[in-house]
């Protein structure tokens, strides 16, 4: 297995071999970079101070294979286009991780594309010294336990049925997987029903008590309830699901939703919660928290009803868009048609899933998503995500 080189000390381990979430991880394109960063930065970073003299390119590749430091200094020397770069780079850090960038570009319109709008905490161009370093880095990274600024935070989105039976979980399930598994990014999927939901079924796992604490007890959520209580479906997947008892009374606290999903935000890039049908307090925060809502809605008369009541409540929301409404089923015996139901409620659906009643269900039952195999309700499932904005990662895991 090769080694990575460095300025510093031994030779840069594998990717496999990096420290899981450290406090911080740098790289610089040349010498005499990295020996300005190094000499700036050890008085603060102590044993944490890791330089590493790389191009941009194995840069990606090294934080693609790790858990991202909280904070990372990165290079864009050597790139012809350093706007696809940081676009990139989007796509390896994890949530949670504060960025800094160094480069060629001494341009005030790129500078303000980078840090207004792209993620990208401050950026300085070389060469660099000591004092534009000391002035411009060092107060973000003595004070980056507080920093929260421009943190990359995840993407949460929301799914609603129109009525018990639409197939929301399948969906969510399904959609998640794919984002995790295939387009590699980190995903957490939240069952919101904690007593008959079926999203840990769909995955072959087990459901715990560990959402329903953090419901009850928001003062008790952290990263290490979090650990304990998801479980992987996945390299980039992991499920939380509860399951209370039929005869006991969920105590919700108001407000431990936003707690929870604060929790996660910090920890993957997208949050993927199915709400079900059921409207309960749980899930009405969940949709004043969502950046976007999706519903899910089969071809029936009582779903166009309820379609219509769900988009006017999700008006009351700041979402950040308008709900994606997804027909699931479609074509089924008995249904209405597609084109039937564009043309009376005056809109196209956002992603479209034909009835396959001898593939879905019989995934459902053996715990294998029916998006694993190539076929119409993978494609839907793929449309569904990219109207998300879910992109494959630029470096496989």
């Amino acid at each position: 297995m090769p080694s990575y080189p460095s300025a510093y000390g031994q030779a840069l381990p594998p990717p496999q071999a990096l420290p899981k979430r450290e406090k911080f991880i740098g790289f610089a394109y040349d010498e005499a970079s990295a020996a300005v960063l190094h000499g700036v930065l050890s008085p603060y970073l102590h044993d944490n101070n890791q330089i590493h003299v790389v191009n941009f390119r194995t840069s990606l590749a090294i934080l693609a294979a790790m858990t991202t430091p909280e904070i990372v200094i990165i290079d864009l020397s050597g790139e012809d286009q350093p706007i696809n770069a940081v676009m990139e780079l989007a796509e390896v850090v994890e949530p949670g991780t504060t960025v800094l960038a160094i480069g060629e570009t001494m341009n005030v319109n790129f500078y303000r594309t980078v840090t207004k709008g792209m993620g990208i905490k401050e950026y300085l161009p070389k060469p660099l010294n000591q004092a534009s370093l000391e002035q411009n880095f060092l107060p973000i990274i003595r004070n980056m336990a507080q920093d929260t600024g421009n943190r990359r935070n995840g993407r949460f989105v929301m799914f609603t049925g129109t009525r018990g039976g639409t197939g929301t979980s399948t969906v969510a399930t399904n959609l998640a997987w794919l984002i995790g598994n295939e387009l590699h990014r980190h995903t957490a999927l939240v069952d919101a029903d904690l007593y008959t939901g079926t999203i840990a079924l769909n995955l072959n796992l087990s459901a715990n008590n560990g959402l329903g604490t953090a419901l009850a007890v928001p003062e008790r959520v952290d990263q290490l309830l979090l650990e304990r209580s998801m479980q992987p479906a996945g390299d980039r997947l992991h499920v939380l699901a509860g399951q209370e008892g039929l005869g006991k009374d969920f105590d919700y606290k108001p407000g431990s939703g936003a707690t929870l999903v604060k929790a996660l935000h910090a920890r993957y890039n997208f949050v993927v919660m199915d709400a079900g049908n059921r409207l309960s307090a749980f899930s009405r925060d969940l949709m004043s928290l969502a950046q976007q809502h999706v519903i899910v809605m089969d071809p029936s008369m009582i779903s166009v009803r309820n379609l219509e009541r769900l988009q006017a409540l999700a008006r009351n929301y700041p979402q950040t868009s308008r709900p994606l409404v997804v027909l699931n089923k479609a074509q089924a015996p008995g249904g209405l048609s597609q084109s039937y139901l564009e043309q009376n409620m005056g809109m196209r659906f956002d992603a479209v899933i034909p009835d396959l009643p001898r593939i879905v269900p019989k995934a459902n039952q053996f715990g294998t998503p029916a998006a694993s195999v190539r076929g119409p309700f993978r494609d839907a499932i793929a449309t569904l995500a990219k109207a998300l904005g879910a992109t494959p990662s630029t470096e496989a895991p």
